[in-house]
């Protein structure tokens, strides 16, 4: 068991609690937030547990003795709170993305090598049953090695707050989660990225919540395409893929993994039993990694070329041109 500090407890933050407290591998001993009334509904939400509540980070971190700070707040604060935490001898786990801007996210990288502690990105969407049965007939070569691929994520969402002022609201917000399963699920990084977005007339967001992304993955080539705004029938929240390979397709349609055949037969693909997934298998992850002695998944170290394909997209949106990861992209 692992003592928790959760920093940040608004909106996603109180689901974030909910497994927390009932997770027998985790023990929250302290919740932070800067808005008092937040905290209110995590004293509500803790019950009769003893947990101490603070408005700073640094305080709570200099205070309590803890293994790992759970922080759920917005982007920009995450490079600032990582720091903190690990000047104070946490792990740090995060909720995506890794920072606001690449400039960030790159000095939090170089930040944390002279730490032991890790930080890790909370990249949950590779926990589900669906993608790892995606991912394990992808390894056995089940359509054959996969040359190229699309992938397809259309809803419309709407989240007020800070999302709707972001400029490339898809890209910086959302996208990650579908580039970081690409290279999970391909075992590949991304080389080139060309990326463009647009503000459809409907749109409620003040920026671009469409976007289209060609990505060269190693030698695969990546058609992805991604709306907040859809006017159209929705996917899931993982999108719909279809990766391509000689002897047929390995899909993902309506959260269903199936092998699809030269002559359109189409065969299921087995859906493994997981215990826990999703977020707490996120979480339990790097506890389970941290008692193992092992580097935890999703570490900055691997998550950072999953951030390095947000960067290069909105790069690309702003030169009108396509970006070479190797040579413009380094860390």
């Amino acid at each position: 068991m692992k003592k928790i500090i959760q920093v940040g407890t608004g909106g996603f933050g109180s689901t974030w609690l909910e497994i927390l407290k009932d997770d027998p591998q985790t023990d929250v001993v302290a919740i932070v937030d800067v808005v008092e009334e937040n905290l209110e509904k995590a004293k509500k939400m803790m019950g009769t547990k003893e947990v101490h509540y603070y408005l700073n980070h640094v305080e709570a971190f200099e205070q309590e003795e803890a293994d790992i700070a759970v922080v759920i707040t917005p982007p920009q604060t995450h490079k600032q709170i990582a720091m903190d935490a690990l000047e104070n001898n946490l792990h740090v786990f995060m909720e995506k993305p890794l920072a606001h801007t690449k400039e960030e996210a790159d000095a939090l990288y170089e930040l944390a090598k002279n730490y032991e502690q890790y930080v890790v990105v909370s990249q949950n969407y590779r926990y589900r049953p669906e993608i790892q049965a995606i991912k394990q007939a992808v390894e056995q070569q089940a359509a054959g090695p996969i040359e190229y691929a699309e992938w397809n994520f259309q809803r419309a969402s709407k989240f007020g707050g800070w999302r709707d002022n972001y400029q490339e609201i898809i890209i910086e917000d959302m996208s990650i989660h579908h580039f970081d399963l690409l290279r999970y699920i391909l075992g590949k990084n991304a080389d080139t990225v060309y990326a463009k977005s647009m503000r459809p007339s409907w749109s409620w967001f003040k920026g671009n919540p469409t976007a289209s992304v060609l990505i060269n993955m190693e030698g695969i080539l990546v058609n992805y395409f991604a709306s907040w705004v859809t006017s159209g029938p929705e996917t899931s929240w993982n999108g719909e893929c279809k990766l391509y390979g000689k002897q047929g397709v390995i899909a993902l349609i309506n959260d269903l993994p199936v092998i699809i055949k030269p002559n359109g037969e189409e065969q299921s693909i087995p859906v493994p039993d997981m215990k826990r997934q999703d977020r707490a298998f996120s979480i339990n992850e790097m506890i389970s990694a941290i008692e193992g002695g092992r580097e935890p998944d999703n570490v900055i170290s691997d998550n950072i070329h999953s951030f390095h394909i947000v960067s290069a997209s909105l790069e690309s949106i702003k030169l009108k041109r396509e970006i070479n990861l190797k040579e413009e992209i380094s860390c």
